[in-house]
């Protein structure tokens, strides 16, 4: 269902339209990524972050004092921008807005990044699962269309049959980390081997860690060692 939508929609967007900068919407000479040089430089970048949570950090170190204290199951976690405008305004029109084709500029952006950092790549991409009832509401998982064009960017396949969500949970938006935690308690599972060792697991955005790392959870007690969280955008 999601598959087809985005490829009718990205079909149509490569075909009827000149490629122009994601944020100016002037011509965009670049061809691996979706923003001119001019908009690239203004995008807003993380800084400095918490090298497992992705947090924001106001003082120059390594470590949030939460992970520090009572780390996350996941062991690293990469969101190259803050979840601020105009980064923020191209998932909201993703997700909410029925513009699945986005997915492949965000993706690329990801990528680059990804690739300018040298950031260790998994054997494979997990996108986070959405609630079948959330998947018939919007008509796609916005993290799947994400993980299949980073994928082909980066050349790692895609396993969206590894993860379920098999509860449906309230939305988050609104609640603390407890909240949260408390939440998505067993609102997934295991739906086959995956017999692997290294995965990222990928997410438009990352806020807490909270659905992520109870998806790292479920993999690390099958047998994933090494579990990485790949974002586009982390919250503030």
């Amino acid at each position: 269902m999601d598959s087809i939508l985005y490829k009718k929609a990205s079909q149509a967007a490569d075909w009827l339209l000149p490629k122009k900068c994601l944020v100016c919407c002037n011509v965009n000479p670049n061809r691996d990524h979706p923003c001119c040089d001019e908009c690239y430089q203004t995008l807003p970048f993380q800084r400095n972050c918490c090298q497992q949570c992705g947090q924001a950090l106001a003082a120059n170190q390594d470590y949030c004092g939460r992970c520090i204290e009572s780390p996350p199951h996941f062991d690293t976690c990469f969101c190259p921008f803050e979840y601020e405008s105009p980064i923020s305004e191209q998932i909201c029109a993703l997700k909410y807005n029925q513009h699945p084709e986005l997915a492949k500029s965000v993706a690329q952006l990801l990528a680059r990044e990804i690739k300018k950092f040298a950031i260790e790549l998994p054997e494979a991409l997990i996108p986070v699962p959405l609630h079948i009832s959330r998947l018939r509401g919007r008509g796609f998982n916005q993290s799947t269309l994400i993980a299949r064009e980073l994928g082909k960017l980066l050349q790692l396949p895609v396993r969206t049959n590894v993860v379920a969500k098999h509860r449906a949970t309230q939305a988050q938006a609104r609640q603390t980390l407890k909240q949260r935690k408390k939440n998505l308690r067993n609102s997934f599972k295991l739906k086959k081997d995956l017999r692997l060792q290294r995965v990222a697991i990928v997410d438009d955005v990352v806020t807490t860690g909270s659905t992520t790392g109870e998806i790292a959870k479920i993999l690390k007690k099958n047998g994933v060692d090494y579990v990485q969280v790949w974002g586009v955008a982390h919250t503030l």
